[in-house]
């Protein structure tokens, strides 16, 4: 009983998950020679959600298993896993898929999120580097990763301002449990605000029962090296933990910049007594990356793989009155982060029918983007509404100079929140009544830094921000002479505070234990406030308040042991983002204005089959959604028609739909080999056209109706296939991507393509202290073709085009594109202890 009144204190304000429930379980010893049988797995849980509390979890070191077969190693592999750790058997009523351990361990060490994922049905993940620190981009069903749900143990990680997702900031893969999507829409208890297209769940390892830990070291091709090492303390009482610690650095294979990030991580249990456990887990992340250039086609087409950056300054740099032609110099590019998540998912049994589950957590970054501005002497500089002249910036005897100033836009975010949930079984009902609470401060601001002696950012984070403007300083409003305001010049200065509160409820019944329904509701009420404190900026103070009712609904029929129906309808919220609600400003003028847009809302309809049966297991999902208010961001004509170009505005652009089918099927062992398969056809399609204004600045529509979502490929299919027969180990993973368009008319479009990597390794029997030393080798992108793999930046239209009412339209931007790496290696040594 104890911590029984705690628990009852938490739930006034706080939800969590649940004890490690082990792998699968080992194979019937019956089984015909070279195959692997059937077993049930564990990790699959039905019911409402996916929430950490539901879901099962991996202890390091292997968890308590009897080696062998079927017991995962030191590393947590088991050999037994569907399709090689890509699949397991699902009991929920709508799709899910999953990553393990037998997966993550063959990957490279240094695996981003996205990577991990990356040959599940319906992901499309990018990235510019192979190792996985540029962090990349993931759109699932055809949704960026900007309207997905992200959670590492109970935790939403995605910004609370724009929702935005940094995968190269996470957990170390070492310390990764299993990595799963919902491919159609967040869970009942999901924490999210944005997450229209899906959620991903990522679980840490719980703390080995047996003191002991993991060492492991990396090398590879453009100077990368990694060490990383984690230590458990074993069973202490009713405690156990661990910390680890890494670092990984390496060069761009372009010559542009060089990464480098610092991890530590710890994870801690406490199980009180039976049916009662308080879970702590803390990440720490402190990098700087150089950021990568997008090419546009024409200059991919060139073979300007480097989009005209500098790679140096000269050695005159400093002494130059006209700085401004090195305002891209790749020193400059720069990406300085550091942040903390920690969660505390907890379980509590409150009566032999009656659990409480809690997650309270807290997330704080710190970081920017990088840039220089420059100061121009003789037409000023632009600080919000206002023009700055007559400041000496260069110093010289003139005001000529155009002096390079560090302005990077940095961001700070402090966001607590706590989920608490109760969960009633009566017979045959599971029933769920919970509560999110969410209190997040965003703040941003752009200051002004003085460059180094010899040009180079002399503090990436640019903490002082204590540029004031020296007496003598003229400031204008337009052409209006006004007082300067006092206090640090800022490119912007703004505070978000968001409040979100939902309240859910659910039920689960099982009837003859073959049908099950899911029922269930959430009332969110979500609270923006904005404050601009940039001088003269329109409407400093804005609010936003979004309510939503969203029902969902599923339901699951077992035939029989092996096979399944499910079917589910859900509905989802997406609010505006933060940036949309204060106007920018670049030079004194006008960048992108309030644009206060209705809240996205989707209705998204499931039904599909299970197969699980002695060989392999398959899942293929029908799919269809609808959105109102679809929220993207993109560039705009002035729409009061003064023809100037907002840059970076999320718009309303109407009605969208997507429908198609995913597919995947996953093979027991067979002679040591588990191959995977996947694949997904998508149809997405505009339903309205876009408002924009002509060349003549008059009214007219972007003829979108009927167009596709660009960045959506309309096919997919991965294979992967792993071989690991206790010594020797390998992969093969392939994945290829139908073409994609780049702007919303559909006017620009680059190829499909195809990837191939492989590993290849053994595992040695231990030795002395060294349990299971492991020397494996990642090679990427085997065919060395350096392709455009993704859209990074939008455009409305590429070229010039006519309205739907006859007006000439001007292209509106060039998109560019994400670039994939050719080939390289990672060579890896690992050993527990």
């Amino acid at each position: 009983m104890k911590l029984k009144t705690l628990a009852l204190a938490l739930l006034a304000g706080t939800a969590l998950p649940p004890s490690a429930l082990g792998q699968t379980a080992p194979p019937d010893a019956a089984a015909q020679p070279g195959a692997q049988p059937r077993s049930r797995d564990s990790r699959a849980m039905g019911g409402l959600t996916a929430a950490p509390t539901d879901f099962g979890t991996v202890q390091a070191g292997g968890g308590e298993g009897t080696p062998g077969d079927g017991a995962p190693n030191p590393f947590g592999v088991t050999r037994t896993d569907l399709g090689g750790g890509y699949m397991i058997e699902e009991d929920a009523t709508k799709t899910r898929s999953t990553v393990t351990r037998d997966a993550i361990d063959k990957l490279q060490p240094t695996a981003s999120p996205y990577q991990m994922i990356q040959l599940l049905p319906g992901v499309n993940a990018v990235s510019t580097d192979n190792i996985g620190l540029s962090g990349g981009n993931v759109r699932v069903r055809g949704f960026n990763s900007d309207h997905l749900g992200f959670t590492i143990e109970g935790a939403p990680i995605n910004d609370s301002g724009n929702f935005a997702l940094y995968p190269q900031e996470y957990v170390d893969s070492e310390n990764i449990s299993s990595i799963s999507i919902a491919q159609g829409s967040a869970d009942l208890d999901s924490p999210h605000i944005g997450a229209v297209g899906g959620v991903i769940n990522m679980y840490m390892i719980d703390p080995s029962k047996t003191a002991g830990g993991v060492l492991s070291f990396s090398a590879g091709s453009n100077a990368t090296f990694r060490e990383y090492m984690r230590v458990d303390t074993g069973q202490i009482g009713d405690y156990r933990g661990y910390v680890s610690f890494s670092h990984l650095g390496d060069n761009h294979w372009n010559h542009l910049g060089r990464d480098d990030r610092y991890n530590i991580e710890m994870k801690s249990v406490y199980d009180i007594d039976a049916g009662d456990t308080i879970r702590l887990s803390v990440i720490y992340n402190d990098m700087i990356n150089a950021q990568w250039p997008f090419p546009t086609l024409a200059q991919y087409s060139a073979g300007n793989f480097t989009t005209g950056w500098p790679a140096h300054l000269p050695s005159n740099f400093t002494t130059l009155s006209n700085q401004s032609a090195y305002a891209n110099y790749a020193g400059y590019k720069i990406n300085p982060f550091k942040n903390v998540i920690a969660s505390a998912p907890s379980n509590f049994t409150l009566a032999p029918n009656l659990t409480f589950d809690t997650i309270p957590y807290f997330w704080y970054g710190f970081g920017n983007g990088g840039g220089v501005t420059a100061m121009n002497e003789a037409t000023g500089v632009g600080w919000g509404g206002l023009k700055v002249t007559n400041v000496n910036y260069g110093g010289g005897s003139t005001l000529t100079d155009n002096v390079l100033y560090y302005n990077p836009s940095i961001t700070e975010t402090i966001r607590p929140g706590v989920i608490n949930k109760l969960t009633w079984t009566m017979d045959a009902h599971k029933l769920v009544l919970g509560y999110w609470l969410e209190d997040a401060l965003h703040h941003q601001w752009g200051p002004f830094e003085p460059l180094a002696s010899d040009g180079s950012v002399a503090d990436p984070f640019a903490v002082s921000n204590n540029f004031a403007l020296p007496a003598g300083a003229v400031c204008k409003s337009g052409s209006t002479p006004v007082a300067c305001p006092g206090g640090p010049m800022q490119k912007r200065a703004a505070w978000t505070h968001t409040l979100t509160n939902v309240i859910f409820v659910g039920d689960t019944w099982t009837y003859n234990d073959k049908l099950t329904f899911e029922l269930g509701a959430k009332q969110a009420f979500i609270d923006r406030h904005v404050v601009n404190q940039l001088p003269y900026a329109a409407s400093p103070v804005v609010d936003l308040h979004n309510t939503a009712f969203l029902p969902t609904a599923g339901v699951r029929y077992r035939w029989d042991d092996k096979n399944q129906f499910i079917a589910s309808v859900s509905t989802t919220i997406r609010t505006a983002p933060n940036y949309n609600l204060y106007t920018a400003y670049a030079n004194g003028a006008m960048t992108a204005p309030i644009n206060s847009i209705p809240p996205e809302r989707g209705v998204s309809y499931e039904i599909g089959h299970r197969y699980q049966g002695e060989l392999f297991a398959t899942s293929v999902t029908g799919f269809l959604s609808r959105f109102d208010h679809f929220q993207q961001s993109t560039n705009e004509l002035d729409p009061a028609g003064t023809g100037a170009t907002y840059t970076g505005v999320t718009l309303d652009v109407g009605r969208l739909m997507i429908y198609g089918v995913d597919a995947e099927i996953g093979f027991r062992r067979w002679n040591n080999v588990r191959p995977y398969v996947s694949g997904e056809l998508v149809h997405s399609e505009m339903l309205d056209n876009w408002r924009t204004t002509t060349t003549a600045k008059a009214l007219d529509y972007l003829p979108t109706k009927g167009k596709q979502l660009p960045g959506t490929p309309n096919s997919s299919v991965a294979v992967g296939i792993d071989y690991d027969d206790g010594h020797i180990l390998g992969n093969l993973i392939f994945k290829a991507i139908a073409g994609q368009y780049s702007t919303y008319v559909n006017d620009e479009r680059i190829p499909g393509y195809g990837r191939l990597d492989a590993m290849i390794g053994y595992r040695f029997d231990d030795y002395g202290w060294a349990k299971k030393p492991t020397l494996q080798l990642n090679l990427f992108n085997l065919t060395d073709r350096v392709v455009l793999t993704g859209v990074n930046s939008l455009a409305n239209n590429a070229k010039a085009t006519t309205g739907t009412l006859g007006g000439a339209i001007a292209a509106s931007g060039t998109p560019n594109y994400y670039l994939g790496q050719g080939f390289s290696a990672l060579l890896t040594m690992k050993t527990a202890f």
